[in-house]
């Protein structure tokens, strides 16, 4: 039965809190703001027992069956005989297996502070360990200095825990467009299986934090979150940079500005250009909308020995090959993403399309979907 302190969760409802009193058949639920809900104790569900808490600092239990269990039953009424009852001491809180978790699924989850608000709000980072196993971990961000790696933050997840990472704003996002996990996974005080260590990295689509289709129902979490896998049923869900390390070596001998646009031909993978396809054949088709990043991370994956105006010119090159690609098609909506930012980029975008295509109808992009940092583009 629900006593104070317990921790629980609302089974008619979303949400859940800490237990702060209980009068009669109610009890009054203190969630995470610090405000109190009465709720019937028939409709609650304990999920960690008063006196128990994680042993990582700023973890969070997933779901409990234990401590559920308890939490069900009813206390057996007092003996009235008057020899007094020997009360065994509390058994010490044990991780319980679940029977996928020896399949580790680990990922990366971000949880907006305010989804209504998704063009000024904070996103909490946070690490999801599905498994039976420890997991100490390093998490891990591209610099953008010198192309290497940048500690962002380390520690150790228990079995089945959620553990908060970090809290990003808008402003943030952009150093955070490729993000490294490295860890080791094992049990305590029994065998186990011995796993590879992990090391992974992965892109992260930074404009699914302006959409709010983006953000979807999970398991772990009360409130809609944008997802993003490392580690499924055992296997590491890695992103190759094999690209990267020949652009990088290739672009150490340039010697002019065409062998640098030759490169962006080879590597840019936005514009999905197929020129033999029925759809080119019929130019007044009606065609999905197309999105193109022109942020300069998404266009290459090293800046070794780019200048700014080389790295804009790059982005406009990529504008005129979209426009070009699809400049038959009337009536083709095209999206180019080039952020707020200082301007620069968006300037040049629209000075380019105004003056190479000036029949193309220009205006801003979804507020709703991209904020102020994109530009729509209709081709007439």
């Amino acid at each position: 039965m629900a006593k104070a302190g317990d921790r629980v969760r609302f089974l008619n409802a979303t949400g859940g809190g800490v237990i702060k009193r209980i009068e009669g058949k109610t009890a009054y639920v203190e969630d995470e703001d610090g405000f109190e809900s009465p709720i019937l104790l028939k409709d609650v569900v304990v999920v960690l027992p008063a006196g128990h808490e994680t042993a990582i600092k700023g973890s969070k239990i997933m779901f409990d069956q234990k401590a559920f269990d308890a939490g069900r039953k009813i206390e057996e009424p007092k003996s009235e005989s008057p020899v007094k009852e020997v009360v065994k001491e509390e058994e010490e809180f044990k991780i319980e297996e679940t029977s996928h978790g020896d399949s580790p699924t680990i990922l990366l989850a971000f949880e907006p502070e305010n989804i209504k608000r998704l063009s000024s709000t904070r996103f909490t980072g946070v690490l999801v360990n599905d498994s039976n196993y420890f997991l100490d971990f390093v998490f891990l961000r591209r610099s953008r200095e010198d192309r290497g790696w940048e500690v962002v933050f380390s520690g150790t997840v228990n079995p089945n825990e959620l553990m908060d990472l970090v809290v990003l704003t808008h402003e943030d996002l952009p150093d955070y467009g490729r993000v490294g996990l490295q860890g080791m996974l094992y049990k305590k005080e029994k065998a186990f299986s011995l796993l590879p260590p992990l090391n992974v990295n992965r892109k992260l689509d930074l404009t699914k934090f302006h959409k709010l289709h983006c953000f979807r129902e999970s398991r772990y979490f009360d409130n809609p979150v944008l997802e993003f896998p490392m580690v499924s049923k055992g296997e590491s869900l890695e992103t190759p940079e094999t690209s990267a390390i020949q652009i990088e070596e290739s672009m150490k001998g340039l010697a002019d500005r065409k062998m640098v646009k030759e490169l962006s031909k080879k590597y840019t993978t936005n514009l999905t250009d197929k020129k033999n396809s029925p759809d080119e054949a019929n130019p007044h088709k009606k065609l999905p909308l197309i999105e193109v990043d022109l942020h300069i991370g998404e266009l290459t994956d090293s800046l070794v020995g780019m200048e700014p105006k080389d790295m804009l010119e790059l982005q406009l090159e990529e504008v005129r090959k979209t426009m070009k690609a699809h400049s038959r098609r009337i009536g083709q909506k095209i999206v180019f993403i080039h952020g707020k930012g200082e301007g620069v980029l968006r300037k040049a975008v629209l000075d380019l399309l105004k003056k190479e295509y000036p029949k193309a109808e220009l205006q801003d992009a979804s507020f709703r979907e991209y904020g102020f940092g994109a530009t729509l583009v209709t081709i007439h």
